[in-house]
């Protein structure tokens, strides 16, 4: 059945669209609501400095309780791609990195793919925190599900953050989003569509993740997949220097400035 929603919120950075200027179309992670492209800050700021036109979706918004799987979910984004227009680069973070991935056959051929802690696929440990996260959203305590991906999302080893308060009160919209975007991510493996793109793409990833890790992580030959020493879920704001380093050079290497 053909996705007939409306597009995703979006938040535009960078200049208007006109002749010759590159788009990036940039897929959100599992938030607990829409941030306006927060997550990705660091990174569109590089992307728009360097004149490219950058939309940041809400990746999550196209869920509902018919979505039974990273399929049909994935199946609804195929058909809300033509509405963003031409796409030069393709992003993904975490969930949308999942998603871009899988989206990879349906854009053109050239298209350049940038990826910051995006799974192509996932195994038993990743899926059981994941899961752990979901059913504590699922089951009414969205406040204790936020403080756990709190700590998952920092690097391995990291001691907690002193100065956090305690857990905001339980959101039912939020732990609908935490637990739907958390299980989605469960048994994905779009290997095959990753090895076969023939566009550049460069995948960021933190060697002390504790979810998604380089083992998560696919690649063709001329694809690159860079660790982050020290970083865990969020390179892009632990070393924020090192990250925009490494896509500035990715964005001139493959002729997108």
């Amino acid at each position: 059945m053909t996705y007939t929603g409306f597009a995703a919120p979006a938040a535009v950075f960078g200049p208007k669209a006109a002749a010759g200027t590159a788009h990036a179309l940039v897929l959100a992670p599992v938030t607990s609501r829409w941030d306006q492209g927060a997550f990705f800050a660091p990174v569109t700021q590089v992307l728009a400095d360097a004149g490219l036109r950058v939309t940041v979706v809400d990746t999550l918004s196209v869920w509902d309780e018919r979505v039974a799987s990273m399929d049909s979910f994935v199946a609804r984004w195929r058909a809300l791609l033509a509405q963003y227009g031409p796409v030069d680069l393709l992003c993904g973070n975490a969930l949308g990195g999942a998603v871009a991935q899988a989206l990879l056959p349906d854009v053109a051929p050239t298209t350049a793919a940038l990826l910051v802690s995006g799974p192509a696929r996932t195994d038993a440990l990743l899926e059981s925190r994941l899961t752990q996260i979901a059913d504590l959203a699922a089951g009414g305590r969205s406040d204790y599900a936020l403080a756990l991906l709190g700590r998952r999302i920092q690097p391995r080893g990291s001691r907690p953050d002193a100065s956090a308060g305690p857990p905001a009160p339980h959101d039912p919209q939020a732990g609908r989003r935490l637990a739907a975007g958390m299980r989605l991510l469960c048994g994905i493996d779009v290997t095959q569509a990753v090895e076969a793109h023939p566009g550049p793409l460069l995948q960021i990833v933190g060697s002390h993740s504790q979810l998604v890790t380089q083992h998560h992580t696919a690649a063709a030959p001329h694809h690159r997949v860079h660790v982050i020493p020290g970083a865990g879920m969020r390179p892009h704001f632990e070393q924020t220097a090192q990250v925009a380093a490494l896509v500035g050079t990715f964005l001139q290497e493959k002729g997108l400035i």
